[in-house]
């Protein structure tokens, strides 16, 4: 599990998925989809707070101006932590196969986002970002699995913002959805928090590698490793 919380950290941060690997190794280690499901959000907390503050140590701002879509994005992070609490096992699992698939899918055929400008500000967001967010905030609490991806086709595809800005703002989005997810989980008794603190560990130190090694040249390549792996992960939990 720390192993795999470092690559997830780094894959979390520079592209995006990460999630693809570490709910599944859960379940496969012998957690409850549920559990798994919850005890991840532990991970990506500290993954996130280790990799916001790399950013902003190596020039990103525009932070703040994120709160207006977070804020839209919390009620959906909330209603989907506790779906992803009440949820069966067996339904999970079935849910989360069909949802990796589709999320490979998206990681490999996602076209190229827009050229942006970075000149340090954050935008006015477009009514369909918002829209957008919204959705996202649903998922993230639900599922969360390659959520990433989906933040910066949204900040890179609607608003032309360039990569990098996208990944700092989007690990920023996701801890503080994470922060508002986590207590539902831990209500609902879902959170396993030996194996979150072990797997945090991993990440914590994967988001630290990862916000210093966002460069666009690699992203490709990482793109289709995690698409595969998250494929053969998603098989087993269809048939197992």
């Amino acid at each position: 599990m720390l192993v795999i919380g470092v690559a997830a950290g780094v894959a979390n941060v520079t592209a995006g998925g990460g999630s693809l690997l570490t709910v599944p190794l859960m379940i496969l280690l012998g957690l409850p989809g549920p559990v798994a499901n919850g005890t991840n959000r532990i991970a990506l907390i500290v993954q996130n707070l280790v990799a916001v503050p790399t950013f902003r140590a190596g020039g990103i701002r525009g932070l703040r101006g994120l709160w207006p879509l977070i804020a839209l994005a919390m009620p959906g992070a909330v209603l989907g932590a506790w779906a992803g609490a009440v949820i069966p096992d067996a339904a999970f699992r079935r849910v989360l196969g069909v949802t990796m698939l589709a999320i490979a899918l998206v990681i490999v055929l996602r076209p190229a986002p827009r050229p942006g400008r970075d000149d340090g500000t954050t935008p006015r967001f477009r009514p369909l970002t918002f829209a957008s967010f919204a959705l996202l905030g649903l998922y993230a609490g639900f599922i969360q699995a390659g959520i990433g991806f989906l933040i910066v086709l949204v900040l890179a595809g609607f608003e032309g913002l360039p990569l990098v800005r996208c990944h700092a703002f989007k690990v920023f989005v996701v801890l503080c959805l994470q922060a508002v997810a986590l207590p539902v989980f831990a209500m609902h008794g879902k959170v396993a928090w030996l194996h979150g603190l072990v797997l945090a560990l991993g990440l914590g130190l994967g988001g630290f590698l990862g916000a210093r090694l966002t460069l666009r040249a690699g992203e490709k390549i990482l793109r289709v490793i995690l698409a595969l792996a998250a494929s053969a992960l998603a098989v087993r939990m269809l048939v197992g």
